[in-house]
């Protein structure tokens, strides 16, 4: 492309580098280095979710934002050069219909091992032009655990099913009791 941006943890060794590596020769090309604007702009809070917000606590990685053409093949094969696998599922969707959920459980045998592909992979990795989210899983998640808790994501805490439930609950009482 002709460019590229490094990043340094004080203003001044940005300060130092540019001092010394302008007009500095690679590859027969003559470098013109300069501070990026963006970089003195102050930095704007993002309100993107981050994603290793959650800690480990075992060895299992949820996987999310899975490519419904991804196969459990391509999801081993790619968390497999960090280390030796327990399991690797892709929950199905209901009925049948031979599609996964979209999402991924990946166990690896050691949490060292989990942890190196959780680094390397959890910033920007791409399966089908579709970016994978990793999120530590909880020893508990099951295909059950993340459809409540999606559900509560979406709809809260659905007082009105529960209120139904309660008018049912009593009219079976009044029921019973005549």
């Amino acid at each position: 492309m002709g460019y590229g941006f490094l990043q340094y943890q004080t203003a001044e060794a940005a300060q130092k580098a540019l001092r010394q590596l302008q007009h500095c020769m690679v590859d027969d090309h003559q470098l013109e280095v300069k501070i990026s604007e963006r970089a003195t702009r102050t930095a704007e809070v993002s309100h993107k979710k981050k994603q290793a917000e959650k800690k480990q606590t075992g060895s299992k990685i949820l996987v999310r934002n899975v490519p419904f053409q991804a196969t459990v093949r391509e999801i081993r094969e790619l968390f497999c050069t960090f280390g030796e696998l327990k399991t690797v599922r892709l929950p199905k969707k209901a009925a049948g219909s031979g599609n996964h959920r979209g999402f991924a459980f990946v166990d690896f045998l050691t949490k060292q091992d989990a942890k190196k592909a959780f680094a390397a992979l959890c910033h920007s990795t791409h399966l089908y032009g579709r970016r994978l989210v990793l999120e530590w899983a909880d020893a508990e998640d099951t295909v059950e655990t993340l459809r409540q808790k999606t559900a509560e994501h979406f709809h809260g805490d659905l007082p009105k099913k529960r209120r139904k439930a309660d008018v049912m609950e009593g009219i079976l009482e009044s029921m019973e009791t005549d």
